[in-house]
C-alpha cells in the first residue's frame, strides 16, 4: 500500500490520469490525498469530480478556496464566473453527490500513523497543532449544518479579521479559519495575514516585513510527534519550500506548468507536464 499527496488539480483531469499512470496507482491498495482546489478554471471539472466519486474508497481531499467558492455558487450566494468553468457541474445529473463530496472535505487531514498533515494553504503558525485541528473540525461541522453553513458562505468573502484573537468565536473565528486554511501565503511577524502578495517571491517579501507562513512558528509540531505538513495553493512557489517537515506541491498545472504527486513512503516527488492552460487566467 502506497500513499500519495497530489497538488491542486483544478480540473486538469488528463494530467491527473497521466500522473496516476506514472506512479502506477492501484485503487485496490493505494491511497490518494489531494490538497484541495479539485475544480476551478481547468478544462474537465465533471470528469475530475466523477473520478473522486468513483474512488471514494481510496481518496481524501482537503478543502480549497475554489471548492468553497463552488459551494457558495450552489447555495446562490455568488454567481458562477465563466472563467471558473463550473457550469457543467451545476448542470450535471449527479450534482447532489458532487456537493456532498465537497462539503465533506476536511480543512485539515491528519494521519497519525504516517505522521502526516495535509491542508490546502497551510497551518496558521501562531496556532498549536491541536488548536488548528479544533478550528478545522468546527469549520467542517459548520459546513454540514444547513443554517450555519449559509451564514459562513455568505460572509466568507472578506479579508477581515486579518489577525487571530484568542477571544474569537462564531463568525469571526470561522472567517479567519477559512482564510488561514484556504487563502494564506504570507504573514507579518505579528500574525497579520497578507492577501495582496499572491505571487511574490518569499525572499523578496521579507524586504516588506512579510514571511511565508511556514517560516514562522513550530509548524506541524504535535503534542508527542512532529507531523510532516503537505500543502498546495501557492503555485508561485513552484514546489520550493526550504523546511524539512513542510512540502509545497502545487506546481501550477492549470497555469501551464505541471501536476505533482508526493510519495509519502518514498519521500519523493513525481510530476507530469501540463497540457497548457496558462491562457485560462
Amino acid at each position: 500500500m502506497a500513499t500519495y499527496c497530489i497538488g491542486d488539480v483544478h480540473a486538469c483531469y488528463d494530467e491527473l490520469i497521466a500522473l496516476l499512470n506514472l506512479i502506477k496507482f492501484d485503487d485496490t491498495k493505494d491511497h490518494l490525498i489531494f490538497t484541495g482546489d479539485l475544480i476551478g478554471r481547468g478544462p474537465k471539472p465533471l470528469e475530475t469530480m466523477n473520478f473522486m466519486l468513483e474512488h471514494k474508497h481510496c481518496v481524501n481531499a482537503t478543502m480549497g478556496n475554489h471548492d468553497l467558492n463552488f459551494l457558495a455558487i450552489v447555495n446562490n450566494v455568488v454567481k458562477a464566473k465563466e472563467i471558473d468553468n463550473l457550469q457543467i457541474l451545476l448542470d450535471s445529473e449527479n450534482l447532489n453527490e458532487i456537493v456532498k463530496f465537497i462539503k465533506n472535505m476536511p480543512f485539515m487531514y491528519v494521519n497519525k500513523k504516517l505522521s502526516l498533515c495535509v491542508t490546502h494553504a497551510g497551518l496558521y503558525p501562531f496556532w498549536s497543532f491541536s488548536y488548528a485541528k479544533e478550528v478545522a473540525s468546527e469549520l467542517s461541522s459548520v459546513l454540514k449544518d444547513k443554517y450555519r453553513s449559509r451564514v459562513l458562505l455568505q460572509n466568507m468573502y472578506s479579508n477581515i479579521p486579518v489577525m487571530y484573537d484568542p477571544n474569537m468565536q462564531g463568525l469571526n473565528l470561522w472567517r479567519f479559519g477559512v482564510n488561514a486554511f484556504t487563502r494564506m501565503r504570507l504573514l507579518y511577524r505579528s500574525g497579520i495575514l497578507d492577501y495582496k502578495s499572491t505571487s511574490i517571491n518569499p525572499k523578496d517579501a521579507q524586504t516588506s516585513g512579510l514571511f511565508p507562513w511556514y517560516d514562522l512558528g513550530d509548524i506541524g509540531r504535535g503534542k508527542n510527534k512532529q507531523f510532516k505538513v503537505i500543502f498546495g495553493h501557492w503555485a508561485a512557489l513552484n514546489g520550493q519550500c526550504q523546511r524539512p517537515f513542510v512540502k509545497a506541491i502545487d506546481t501550477g498545472c492549470v497555469w501551464g506548468d505541471r501536476l505533482t504527486a508526493y510519495s509519502v513512503d518514498e519521500d519523493k516527488l513525481y510530476s507530469v507536464k501540463s497540457k497548457g492552460y496558462s491562457q485560462i487566467g
